[in-house]
């Protein structure tokens, strides 16, 4: 199955309640509204125990929780909310992979910017609900 989403802005979201993640299009939405929340325990639920990140500040990979929370400690910091641009999903059996834009705003010494980056998250399918096996964002060129 092949799901091509498109958004138009900040407010533009392809499901109206994102709280859960029957398919692996509104799992990623739930990721961004999560992240939207600043907190680094909500995020990490979203990911497997053993899960790999590539974040988009990061300068190494990170793999499993307590490395991926260092990473969200700090990118959280710049109170990061966006909205995706552009998502196509390939679903095969229990595996997911999403691959899209998305833009950012982020804080820094009280100054807020819009950063445009690109993602691929890997799913997996655990118990009904689409987890994050393999995550990486990185600024577009």
């Amino acid at each position: 199955m092949i799901i091509m989403i498109f958004g138009n802005g900040p407010f533009d979201r392809f499901t109206p309640n994102s709280l859960s993640s029957p398919t692996p299009d509104s799992a990623v939405q739930h990721w961004l509204d999560t992240l939207c929340l600043h907190d680094t325990d909500k995020v990490l639920a979203l990911y497997l125990p053993n899960a790999t990140l590539l974040g988009t500040l990061a300068d190494r990979i990170k793999t499993g929780h307590r490395e991926l929370r260092n990473y969200f400690d700090y990118f959280l910091q710049r109170k990061p909310c966006g909205v995706i641009t552009s998502m196509k999903v390939t679903t095969i059996n229990d595996i997911a992979v999403a691959n899209g834009t998305y833009d950012f705003d982020l804080t820094e010494n009280g100054e807020t910017s819009t950063v445009a980056a690109r993602f691929t998250f890997v799913l997996k399918l655990v118990n009904n609900k689409w987890l994050i096996m393999t995550h990486h964002s990185s600024l577009q060129p």
